[in-house]
C-alpha cells in the first residue's frame, strides 16, 4: 500500500518534469535503486523527492558518459545519509527560507526606492543602499546554508563511492557541456556549494582516495 502511494506521489512530483516515463533498477558501485526516469530538456539531471524516490533525466544519458550518469545516480542516493529526521526538517526548512528569499528578491526593488527616499542625506543614500541590499543578502543565508549542508552530503557519499579523481574528471565534462545562463549560474551557486570546498572536506575527512 505505502509502496502504491510512494510511486503514485512520485508521479505526480515528477508533472513539471514532462512525467515519469519509465521505472526500473539502476545500479552503480554496488548500489541498487528503483529510479524513476523522465524526460525533459532541461539541464536538471536528476532529483531527490520528498518520498524518498530517485528521479533522473533520461536527457543525461543522451549527453553525458556512463560515469556522470551514475554520479548524478549515487549523488541522490547521497540525500538519504541525512535520514528521516533530516530530511523531515530539510523539508520543512527548505520551503520556509526559499519563501523567504523570494520576497526579498520581490521587495528588493521597493527597498531601493525607500532607501534613496528617506536616506536624510545624499551623503547617506550609500549606507542605505547597503542596507537595503543587505536585507535581501541575509534572506539568502539560511536557505543556502540549508541547501549546501543538504548537497554537501549528498557529494561526499558520491566521493565515497566513485573517488575523489573520477569525481573531478566528471566534473570536467559536465563543465565542458554546460551552458548555463547567468541566472541559472546564480541559482547553482546559491543552492550548491562549490568543487573546490567539496574536495577540501572530502580530503580533509579522508573521503575517496586521492
Amino acid at each position: 500500500m505505502f509502496g502504491k502511494m510512494q510511486s503514485g506521489l512520485t508521479r505526480l512530483y515528477a508533472w513539471n518534469r514532462g512525467g515519469v516515463t519509465d521505472t526500473g533498477e539502476y545500479s552503480a558501485s554496488g548500489i541498487s535503486r528503483t529510479v524513476y526516469w523522465f524526460h525533459d530538456e532541461s539541464k536538471r539531471m536528476g532529483d531527490y523527492s520528498p518520498f524518498g524516490t530517485l528521479l533522473l533525466n533520461e536527457q543525461a544519458k543522451e549527453d553525458f558518459s556512463e560515469d556522470v550518469v551514475d554520479y548524478v545516480f549515487l549523488h541522490e542516493v547521497g540525500h538519504d545519509q541525512m535520514g528521516f529526521i533530516g530530511r523531515t526538517l530539510f523539508w520543512a526548512f527548505y520551503p520556509t527560507f526559499g519563501l523567504l528569499l523570494l520576497a526579498g528578491i520581490i521587495a528588493l526593488p521597493q527597498t531601493l526606492v525607500a532607501a534613496f527616499q528617506f536616506a536624510p542625506s545624499t551623503v547617506m543614500v550609500p549606507a542605505y543602499l547597503v542596507v537595503g541590499i543587505g536585507i535581501t543578502v541575509a534572506a539568502m543565508l539560511p536557505f543556502a546554508a540549508v541547501c549546501w549542508i543538504d548537497e554537501a552530503l549528498a557529494e561526499l557519499f558520491a566521493i565515497s563511492k566513485i573517488g575523489r579523481s573520477q569525481y573531478r574528471s566528471v566534473f570536467d565534462e559536465v563543465k565542458e557541456e554546460s551552458d548555463a545562463g547567468l541566472l541559472r549560474k546564480i541559482r547553482l551557486r546559491i543552492q550548491y556549494p562549490p568543487e573546490s570546498l567539496i574536495l577540501w572536506i572530502a580530503r580533509k575527512r579522508g573521503i575517496g582516495g586521492q
